[in-house]
């Protein structure tokens, strides 16, 4: 509808205007038509982040539609496909669409795994038997060999307890050290059996734990509650990253009753109203703060501004004074690490200072907009390269390529290839860098070894790409 029959004429168009005709999800199936002229279009990823560029290459993998996925990876401009869409192809193949992972697996990419660890993740228990079968064939890692404890812990959270049963006796014994992390992920299963799966693992002698405290607070905040609720009259105990991780995902109702169960001093409270804070939850926060809890504005404040959550630091300086929140570098290094556009600007107009760090934060956040609008705004420049390693161990072309034409200068002969090289950056980003001219050692020897070392022996014939 928002990518085809609206675009039959003005009058159709006009009649289906809402948000529910208009509001295109990645993770759904688009025509490949729409999905290639929009991001194709100059500029299309402009304003995204890396790690949005990324999820835009997950969602798609989750939507089916393989064309759409070609164009995505070259629209995102940052390297080539990794193990994270395969996992989200993987997780996503139950709506049918295990053509995507069969066609992931045709590229002879080295992977992490054969997928079957997400696919029991996702409950899909017949594509995770039919990637058992593949394993052999497939081109896994060796650093990543699949471990058959990570294939029983995603069993437990998603699949059955007959699966779960079939997997753990079917492993042999397992290790005293990994039952509690089994158990951590059945207490946060979304499944209708996962009391059935609790008891049963306790049985196997599964310890109790605050982690699987924290594993229940991924739930819908209602339910959330209430599976916390259920582990505590078991004797399951309450630590610190369990009100953590329901702090970050702003589960308000699972957070106060995790507060009532424990004594929680000034300190512990300043540090939950940080977690909230870094996940944007501003109404948490808000409530967190009415009810007397202790709140640091300088750190809430930083990590509003780390995770671009404007919002969240605006009321910060409503409610505390901009003096107490300190809009000083480090929180302007916070922001530029988000690669927020519009957090950047509300920080200048009300003074924050700014110096060359900010490339290099808003460089690893790879959002190009963040980027140029510190060039145009006359930010000074780093005068080292600093900036260009770090996005090069990244893959990010995209920034890559934003930093050459915003006039980011290399800086000293051999710095920020050698560095690049140390971080580990992969084949394609090392090639440009020497043909983007990039300074290099003038010892001709020197350098014909330090390519051979580093990009040279990525072409021998027994190796293969890496996909991680």
């Amino acid at each position: 509808m928002a990518t085809s029959f609206r675009g039959v004429n003005k009058a159709t168009a006009a009649r289906f205007s809402g948000p529910e005709h208009t509001t295109i999800r990645l993770s759904r199936p688009v025509p490949p038509h729409a999905f290639a002229a929009h991001w194709l279009a100059p500029g299309a990823t402009r304003g995204l982040t890396l790690k949005q560029r990324r999820q835009l290459l997950c969602l798609t993998a989750a939507s089916g539609v393989v064309a759409n996925l070609e164009v995505a990876e070259r629209a995102a401009g940052c390297g080539p496909l990794t193990y994270e869409v395969f996992k989200a192809s993987a997780s996503a193949a139950g709506g049918g669409h295990w053509h995507v992972c069969e066609w992931l697996l045709s590229l002879e990419l080295t992977w992490s795994s054969s997928g079957e660890v997400e696919a029991a993740r996702g409950g899909h228990v017949g594509l995770m038997e039919w990637l058992q079968e593949r394993r052999p064939q497939l081109r896994i890692g060796q650093r990543h060999v699949l471990c058959q404890v990570r294939l029983i812990k995603e069993a437990a959270h998603g699949c059955d307890l007959a699966t779960l049963q079939r997997l753990w006796l079917g492993s042999g014994q397992v290790r005293s050290q990994d039952k509690g992390r089994i158990l951590s992920a059945a207490a946060g299963s979304p499944t209708p059996d996962w009391a059935a799966k609790v008891e049963w693992l306790e049985a196997q002698g599964c310890p109790t734990s605050s982690a699987a405290m924290a594993a229940a607070t991924a739930l819908p905040d209602v339910e959330a509650a209430a599976r916390l609720r259920w582990l505590r009259g078991r004797g399951y105990p309450v630590e610190w990253h369990a009100w953590q991780a329901a702090a970050y995902e702003g589960k308000m109702a699972a957070l106060q009753h995790l507060l009532s169960e424990v004594h929680v001093d000034a300190e512990d409270q300043r540090r939950v109203a940080v977690y909230v804070a870094e996940g944007g939850h501003l109404a948490v926060l808000q409530a967190l703060h009415l009810a007397g809890q202790a709140i640091s504005p300088p750190g809430s404040a930083r990590a509003a501004a780390g995770g671009g959550h404007l919002h969240v630091l605006a009321w910060l300086v409503e409610t505390f004074g901009a003096e107490a929140v300190r809009l000083d570098l480090e929180l302007f290094h916070c922001a530029a690490r988000s690669g927020s556009v519009e957090l950047l600007a509300w920080l200048r107009e009300r003074g924050c200072p700014w110096d060359a760090e900010a490339y290099n934060r808003a460089a690893s956040s790879g959002c190009e907009a963040a980027l140029e609008w510190l060039a145009e705004r006359g930010c000074p420049m780093p005068a080292e390269g600093d900036p260009y390693p770090a996005v090069c161990a990244n893959g990010d072309l995209a920034a890559a390529r934003c930093l050459l034409r915003l006039g980011v200068p290399w800086g000293p002969m051999w710095s920020v290839y050698q560095q690049a090289s140390t971080l580990g950056a992969p084949e394609p980003m090392l090639r440009w860098l020497l043909e983007a001219g990039c300074p290099v050692h003038d010892d001709e020897r020197y350098l014909e070894g330090a390519v051979w070392v580093n990009i040279g022996e990525h072409n021998a014939p027994d190796a293969q790409p890496d996909a991680n």
